[in-house]
């Protein structure tokens, strides 16, 4: 027994041993890796400079997404002896844009209408021709000058934008000029319309001749004129005999056909004059010689129009000064014609029980102060919600927008 154990402790001393042994071989130590090259880092890449274009775009998407938060109600009108039906306007907003590249239309990319104003119109039939002032490749007002363009839309719903179906344009797409301005200061330097009709399937577009831009609000007019498009508006022709003086009050003209009389405010040129008023038979539009001017009122209120010659040298104001960009509309709602305009820094509404007058004290429509750069309020009795509170209007803003943009107002009784 004794000998087992002895046995026994013996072999697992020899066994302790061994793995004593075992566990003491030397080894070979391991190479530490040897370092590679230092990299320096990748230096970050500068951002491309914005160019002037890139810059004005970007500052007036900035304006505009703060302009459409804005929702406005002005002070109504002083109306003591409650003459007149409107009281004041509300819910002042803007829409959208319709031009621009950042409007639904795209007109920089589609048309090569980066920058435009204005944008009165007419209907013919189911479309609406939209005519615009002068017009850049880019907002910065920079490359390819047209001193005009227009646009056409069906789209009849403007409480959701407007849509253009097409600009009218050369063989390459881009809109085209409809009427050539020369571009020579001390010359003309533009033609501008200023407002247009439709008359027996026939275009006509009044337009102003601008021989120099002066300060701010303030230009001189060779001539106020008309042209015709009998081919919708694709080609124009300016009809010679039916043009005013550029110093008259008929620079700037709006036509506006009521039953069978074409009836046209017109001012000089700039913003700082008032405006009169001429009329002619329809069926007489293109004869100068058949136009007859407001030359005063009889004391029932009856108005005055003298024809001829006589009548455009005693004509008087149909609208006190000062007033630029003028638009009018009937408004079935209130029962009475509305004229809208820019008057010193704002844009002002006024109503009359018939259109040559008397007008209302104004009411403010669009302040400069909530709007920067505001000018233009066109209005178009297609653009009128149905029961005729609601009017939309298109209003021009300077840089860095310079683009149309889509209003809406509310009447108030």
């Amino acid at each position: 027994m004794g000998n087992k154990i002895q046995r026994g402790l013996g072999a697992l001393l020899a066994a302790l041993l061994l793995a004593s042994a075992a566990s003491c071989q030397t080894r070979e130590p391991v190479p530490a890796p040897t370092p590679g090259p230092t990299l320096a880092p990748e230096p970050t890449p500068k951002a491309k400079p914005l160019t002037n274009a890139e810059k004005t775009r970007q500052e007036g998407e900035a304006v505009i997404a703060g302009l459409m938060k804005k929702s406005l109600t002005y002070q109504p009108m002083r109306d003591p002896e409650d003459q007149f039906n409107l009281h004041r306007v509300k819910n002042v907003h803007m829409i959208g844009m319709v031009t621009g590249e950042y409007s639904e239309n795209r007109t920089a990319s589609q048309y090569g209408v980066g920058g435009t104003d204005l944008g009165l119109s007419v209907n013919k039939g189911e479309e609406t021709f939209f005519f615009f002032g002068d017009t850049f490749k880019n907002e910065d007002q920079t490359e390819h000058w047209r001193s005009n363009v227009a646009a056409v839309s069906t789209d009849g719903d403007y409480t959701d934008g407007i849509t253009f179906d097409r600009m009218i344009a050369s063989s390459t797409g881009v809109a085209k000029e409809l009427l050539r301005g020369k571009k020579t200061d001390g010359k003309e330097m533009t033609k501008i319309p200023t407002g247009a009709l439709c008359l027996g399937g026939s275009l006509y577009l009044s337009f102003m001749s601008v021989r120099h831009w002066g300060e701010p609000g303030e230009w001189e007019c060779n001539y106020g004129a008309v042209a015709k498009s009998t081919d919708n508006g694709e080609t124009w022709d300016i009809l010679e005999g039916l043009q005013w003086p550029g110093d008259s009050r008929f620079c700037q003209m709006y036509p506006v056909l009521v039953d069978e009389m074409v009836y046209i405010p017109g001012i000089t040129g700039g913003r700082s004059g008032g405006a009169g008023l001429m009329r002619v038979a329809a069926a007489s539009y293109e004869s100068r010689e058949a136009y007859e001017y407001l030359t005063g009122y009889q004391e029932d209120g009856t108005p005055i129009f003298t024809p001829g010659e006589e009548g455009l040298a005693h004509a008087v104001d149909l609208l006190q000064k000062p007033v630029g960009e003028m638009s009018f509309l009937y408004s079935e709602y209130l029962g009475e014609w509305l004229a809208a305009y820019i008057s010193g820094p704002d844009l002002i509404m006024r109503s009359a029980k018939e259109i040559w007058g008397p007008y209302s004290p104004p009411v403010t429509i669009a302040a400069q102060q909530d709007f920067p750069g505001l000018y233009g309020a066109f209005m178009n009795p297609r653009y009128v919600s149905k029961d005729g509170k609601k009017i939309g209007f298109l209003m021009s803003l300077w840089l860095p927008v310079y683009n149309v943009a889509l209003m809406e107002l509310e009447l108030e009784k």
